[in-house]
């Protein structure tokens, strides 16, 4: 007697082909997908490859426009040149790929932050330093800018040498009222009829007429003196005191007191420290003398990155409109007995160390004059 077969043991001829048909549909579709990704595969192979070579071209135009730059170029990683342009190797000699970078202590800082004066047998030469920083990657850019401050100078002179040319007039007239008046007092000094105390009277006038025409003669130079002499690192805060102790007893004098106030972390100016003083004090002079009596004047100086600004306020009755524009120019003033020269000195003195000046009225009454100067983080 025959046993029926046990269930599930028994391939159905359907499933079979059922499978069959499924795995070749899973391997028709695996080829056609392996068929597809060797197609973008060569696709983005190719471009791949014309990207290297667009790269390769760039490297090339960035390199041949580095070997053409006149500025120096270095790449720093780590502390460490990895690369230099012939610019770079030319403004520094002895640095070469793996040397340590640092500025040279035979750069000396000037007024401005990033610049520096360098000094050899034959030549002084000024450079400015650049520096974009990229993680432990960064590039700096040194550029001589040795003849663009000379051309700045002489343009400067020129100016100034215009500015004394057109007010020719005005300088005949300081020195023609104080000499005419030296003249003659020096006269009456040789009347052998004039009594003896007549004669000291006359000689203390002459003395003090030509101590005017001394005065006027070194304001003058000092209008038509161009970069600063010799500079030094000096804290904000001296300059500021070294103003208040020159100008303070003039205040007491005209009951006007001076208010000096300083914020900020304190920082360093890379200036000829007289010139500045000096610059300072003739605002100053210039507040006081249109300060009313028991009014104040106030001294304030902000440090800010890389730059420090003062500002002088006064409580007297402002600028006129007329001469907001021109104060600064040589010989304007309106006084009777000034010279017009103390805040055009004063300009040439901020702006011979990068600094600028300028002057404006208050909303709340009085004028401001406003200082800025390049500075530095003191160490």
């Amino acid at each position: 007697m025959t046993q029926p077969a046990a269930p599930g043991l028994t391939a159905h001829p359907d499933a079979e082909s059922s499978q069959s048909v499924q795995l070749e549909e899973a391997f028709r579709l695996f080829l056609q997908a392996s068929q597809e990704l060797e197609t973008q595969q060569s696709l983005l192979q190719g471009q791949v490859n014309r990207l290297s070579e667009d790269l390769a071209a760039a490297n090339q135009r960035l390199a041949a426009l580095l070997e053409a730059l006149p500025a120096g170029v270095l790449v720093i990683e780590e502390g460490r040149v990895r690369d230099l342009n012939p610019a770079a190797k030319s403004l520094l000699p002895d640095l070469h790929e793996g040397s340590a970078w640092k500025i040279p202590s035979s750069w000396s800082p000037t007024p401005v932050q990033g610049e520096y004066q360098t000094t050899t047998d034959s030549s002084s030469r000024t450079v400015q330093v650049k520096e974009v920083g990229f993680g432990d990657r960064k590039i700096l850019q040194i550029q001589d800018i040795t003849e663009s401050l000379t051309q700045h100078a002489e343009t400067q002179r020129q100016s100034k040498l215009a500015s004394m040319g057109q007010m020719a007039a005005s300088i005949a007239h300081q020195l023609r009222t104080p000499l005419a008046t030296a003249t003659l007092y020096a006269g009456h000094l040789t009347d052998p009829l004039l009594p003896a105390e007549r004669q000291r009277d006359m000689a203390e006038k002459l003395r003090r007429q030509l101590s005017s025409l001394e005065k006027l003669t070194t304001r003058m130079l000092q209008f038509v003196r161009q970069r600063p002499q010799k500079t030094e690192s000096v804290l904000i805060s001296d300059l500021l005191d070294e103003a208040e102790q020159a100008i303070r007893p003039v205040c007491e004098r005209y009951g006007v007191p001076l208010e000096v106030s300083l914020k900020g972390e304190p920082s360093l100016v890379s200036v000829e420290r007289d010139a500045i003083v000096s610059a300072l004090v003739a605002v100053l002079e210039n507040a006081l003398q249109v300060s009313p009596q028991g009014s104040v004047i106030r001294m304030q100086a902000t440090v800010e990155p890389a730059r420090v600004r003062i500002s002088i306020d006064d409580q007297g009755p402002g600028i006129e409109e007329s001469m907001l524009h021109s104060m600064f120019e040589p010989f304007t003033t309106s006084r009777v007995n000034g010279t017009g020269l103390g805040l055009s000195i004063a300009r040439n003195a901020i702006e011979a160390h990068r600094g600028e000046i300028n002057a404006s009225n208050r909303p709340d009454g009085g004028a401001r004059f406003m200082l800025s100067l390049p500075c530095m983080p003191s160490l």
